[in-house]
């Protein structure tokens, strides 16, 4: 192989290299209504808001009806997270909840959560 050859070998194989660039990002997981629920039970104020409701005689109970995931969504917000008897929660016990996925630590969180 002449060095012309050898140059132009060269260049196509940094040509190939560079053209198929690095792998793309791995999808993020879709959060799973277990995963909600134990979000919500860990988070002191969405903890704090069930005692609220529980000693003002309600049966409620969060209720995360998920959206569909299917393109990966980073954040997700839910309104009405609150259920009462299994109906909706009247609008003085009902909640709102924001999650995100933390790419750094590999997991969903809690970044809002408003009664």
């Amino acid at each position: 192989m002449n060095s012309t050859q050898r140059i132009f070998a060269t260049l196509a194989t940094l040509l190939i290299a560079a053209a198929c660039g690095p792998p793309p990002p791995a999808p993020i997981p879709s959060l799973t209504p277990l995963q909600a629920q134990e979000l919500l039970n860990q988070d002191r104020k969405a903890q704090n808001w069930m005692k609220f409701i529980t000693s003002q005689g309600g049966s409620c109970q969060y209720s995360i009806d998920l959206p569909d995931q299917s393109g990966h969504p980073s954040t997700i917000d839910i309104n009405h997270v609150v259920t009462c008897g299994g109906r909706p929660a009247p609008k003085m016990f009902d909640a709102t909840v924001s999650f995100a996925y933390d790419k750094a630590a590999g997991r969903w969180v809690i970044t809002r959560f408003m009664s």
